[in-house]
């Protein structure tokens, strides 16, 4: 696991006015806690912020400098624990909580899947789904890994793979379960298997389309069609929602 140097500096508790003129200068507002210590309110330049994130992940160790007005720079090594970000305009992190950590203690950190090739099954018309990104583990903060490459190559159609089949080196613990699926190829269904399922997720808020007036229920009838006609299952399962 990458392990990088950031400067920050201490501030005073901040007022709302005070953090949205600090957030317009590029600057992220945080705090360090944890290990008995007492919390520490921090400022950090964003753009620097951004940079580590994209070159280290949200699992990357860090050794910040903290600098005080008066004081002497000190040391404290720590870890990402929550990163708030701005759901309207990209890449602006509003706040970050960072917690300070031992390199002689093992903690509990969730890491990436990176799923490597293309499922066999899927040549022959099913559908793949991932079903989980992450993984829970509990090691050393100098043993997290990057990421776990799962192999689904060769995964036919009703084929899952999951957590058991992960190679982990000795010294990190599998906190999920083993028998948790991470990925699956579905069986591709007929207009007449797909029918049931379109009503089934449309039958909730049926009530409500009624008092919609006939030209939203003609545009609901329109909408199962066209799902039944082009979507798999996987996205009747999992994407439906977004209507």
């Amino acid at each position: 696991m990458e392990r990088m140097e950031l400067e920050v500096t201490t501030r005073p508790s901040l007022s709302k006015g005070e953090r949205k003129k600090m957030r317009s200068e590029d600057l992220v507002p945080a705090v360090i806690y944890g290990r008995g210590d007492d919390n520490l309110p921090l400022t950090i330049d964003g753009r620097t912020l951004r940079q580590i994130l994209t070159t280290g992940g949200s699992n990357v160790l860090l050794d910040l400098k903290v600098k005080s007005k008066g004081k002497k720079t000190r040391q404290e090594t720590v870890m990402f624990r929550d990163i708030q970000r701005d759901i309207l305009i990209q890449d602006r992190i509003l706040h970050v909580d960072f917690i300070r950590i031992s390199m002689t203690d093992k903690i509990d950190v969730s890491v990436h899947l990176n799923f490597i090739g293309e499922p066999v099954g899927t040549e022959e018309g099913g559908v793949l789904s991932m079903v989980t990104r992450v993984v829970d583990v509990k090691c050393l903060p100098g043993d997290i890994p990057e990421q776990f490459d799962v192999d689904i190559s060769e995964l036919n159609i009703g084929d899952s793979i999951t957590a058991e089949s992960l190679v982990l080196d000795d010294e990190i613990e599998l906190i999920t379960p083993l028998e948790t699926t991470l990925a699956q190829v579905l069986a591709p269904m007929s207009e007449e298997e797909l029918e049931p399922a379109v009503d089934e997720e449309l039958e909730e808020g049926e009530e409500a389309a009624e008092e919609e007036g006939e030209g939203k229920k003609a545009k609901r009838k329109s909408l199962k069609k066209k799902l039944i006609s082009f979507c798999p299952i996987s996205f009747l399962k999992y994407g439906s929602e977004q209507f």
